[in-house]
């Protein structure tokens, strides 16, 4: 058997490990979001009677956290208790639910990104010193990949772009419509819905591998 030509070799095993270290570059972790509220300042008083969240535990982004307060959501069908609120206070209180949820709320609520909620839908909120009445505060959250802007440039990506993420495992799968949002101090970040995670298998964790168009 005639011995292989060594450039050839050569530059296969290169074009294997280049291949392998890009399938590494593009895989982002997966944060799978549950149902939670983000609250106004106005809002946080008005529900607890304080001008701040406690934190409970820290999250991949290093601004945001989960914090100990809880509070009731009620739509036209049913209540949820004990829905998690994340900090710090947003300029407008939104809260974020799967579709699954709204369905069992009674609540028609758009899907969008965070902070638009023109079209939101109506929420009743109660926590121990009060309860308010939003009327456009229910979204369920456009899938989207949070990153800074180095990964962004490092991938040749811009803020709202749309990519396409590939999951792996026995029910994985590609989605498309994730939009590219981009902020000094972010790290790169898969943001799903519980819906979308447990329709794929996903868990928060697991990585998804960004596929450049």
């Amino acid at each position: 058997m005639a011995a292989p030509d060594t450039r050839q070799l050569v530059e296969e095993v290169t074009r294997v490990v280049l291949g392998r270290l890009e399938d590494l570059q593009m895989r982002i972790v997966v944060g799978v979001s549950n149902r939670h509220a983000h609250l106004s300042k106005e809002d946080l008083a008005t529900l607890f009677g304080v001008d701040e969240m406690t934190v409970y535990r820290r999250v991949r982004q290093p601004s945001d956290f989960a914090a100990v307060e809880t509070v009731s959501i009620s739509g036209p069908r049913a209540t949820f208790g004990k829905l998690r609120l994340m900090g710090p206070c947003r300029a407008k209180t939104q809260v974020e639910l799967s579709r699954t949820d709204c369905v069992t709320l009674g609540i028609d609520a758009p899907i969008t990104q965070s902070g638009h909620l023109d079209n939101a839908g109506p929420i009743d909120i109660e926590g121990p010193k009060g309860k308010i009445h939003v009327e456009h505060g229910v979204m369920v959250a456009a899938r989207h990949i949070h990153m800074g802007p180095s990964h962004a440039e490092a991938w040749g990506l811009a803020d709202q772009d749309l990519v396409k993420v590939a999951f792996g495992g026995q029910r994985g799968g590609v989605l498309d419509n994730f939009i590219i949002r981009i902020k000094d101090d972010w790290v790169p970040e898969i943001h799903l819905d519980t819906d979308e995670a447990n329709a794929l298998g996903l868990r928060d964790g697991m990585f998804g591998k960004l596929i450049r168009e």
